[in-house]
């Protein structure tokens, strides 16, 4: 039976794609479109192939879009404001507060999340998301990443739980979703596209808990 539950933050409680485009277009109206006639489709657009779903830092795609783009501006300046900004214009997918308002009273909630810690804690905060979590585990902070085992066992081992007691909830299928299962706990895959068994909507995950307690029930 599911007695805990683990999130990822970028792309499973945080609309990452939405978020980048609401401070990029932020961004180029503030800092690019005054000094430059970059156009801000192509920006965006280089920003995100470069990004790599957020794999390549940033300090490094800076660099990359003013040399292509002859940006008469210091990629330390775009950076800056990408870590101060960033947070400020992300948004959570629909109803994510709600969902974890409502699974807390049943539930131990924890996140796990690859990332800088400045920048994940300033999303954190400004969602007001701290205390849904125990733990609230940050890779640069705790010196291990997504999919290390470790990482996935830290929870369950401080929830005195079993991995099998433990459900995870993420959008990557190798970082997320084999990590969690490497280690004996139920996954389930967050998606904005129509997989096969991925979730969707947070209104989906309801069923998909009563179909995990049913299936644990069958077995004892």
């Amino acid at each position: 039976m599911i007695q805990g539950i683990l999130f990822d933050l970028d792309g499973t409680l945080l609309d990452r794609p939405a978020s980048l485009t609401r401070f990029l277009t932020s961004q180029h109206q503030r800092l690019i479109a005054p000094v430059s006639d970059c156009p801000l489709e192509p920006y965006h657009g280089l920003f995100i192939e470069l990004d790599q779903h957020g794999r390549v830092w940033k300090d490094v795609v800076y660099q990359q879009l003013v040399t292509h783009f002859q940006l008469p501006l210091d990629p330390a300046v775009l950076l800056t404001d990408y870590l101060t900004t960033f947070a400020t214009t992300s948004v959570l997918f629909p109803g994510t507060k709600s969902m974890l308002t409502s699974l807390a009273s049943t539930y131990r909630l924890g996140l796990i999340t690859n990332g800088r810690s400045d920048l994940q804690r300033s999303v954190i905060d400004h969602h007001q998301l701290t205390s849904f979590f125990n733990p609230l585990l940050i890779s640069e902070e705790v010196g291990l990443a997504k999919p290390d085992p470790a990482l996935f066992l830290r929870p369950v081992q401080d929830w005195e739980l079993k991995p099998e007691q433990v459900l995870f909830i993420g959008d990557h299928p190798l970082h997320d979703i084999n990590g969690a299962e490497a280690v004996g706990m139920a996954a389930l895959l967050k998606s904005t596209a129509p997989l096969p068994g991925a979730l969707n909507d947070w209104s989906e995950l309801p069923p998909f808990l009563i179909k995990l307690e049913n299936e644990s029930r069958s077995k004892t």
